[in-house]
């Protein structure tokens, strides 16, 4: 078996977990949190993200909400060491 067909069962469960991670929607509502602004080519990219392969069913929202968590799931770690570190003592 060529090398190529042997990463396909890889590749779909990659792309599938990804769909379940990212492209789903999330039930968080935009007007009840926080404007944010994000470079014109970010913006782009989002959208076209959220549209093609969100096939309607998620929001900017939901997307951002999504990596966000996935970020901070895997990084919480890693942040909340770097904020110890630079706290500085109050005496």
């Amino acid at each position: 078996m060529k090398k190529q067909q042997q990463n396909e069962p890889k590749k779909v469960l990659q792309i599938a977990r990804y769909k379940s991670a990212f492209l789903r929607p999330t039930g968080v509502v935009a007007r009840c949190g926080k404007s944010v602004y994000i470079c014109p080519d970010f913006h782009k990219k989002l959208s076209r993200i959220v549209c093609i392969l969100g096939e309607g069913d998620i929001t900017l929202t939901d997307y951002l909400h999504s990596v966000l968590k996935h970020h901070f799931e895997d990084f919480g770690e890693e942040i909340n060491t770097i904020h110890a570190r630079n706290q500085k003592p109050i005496l």
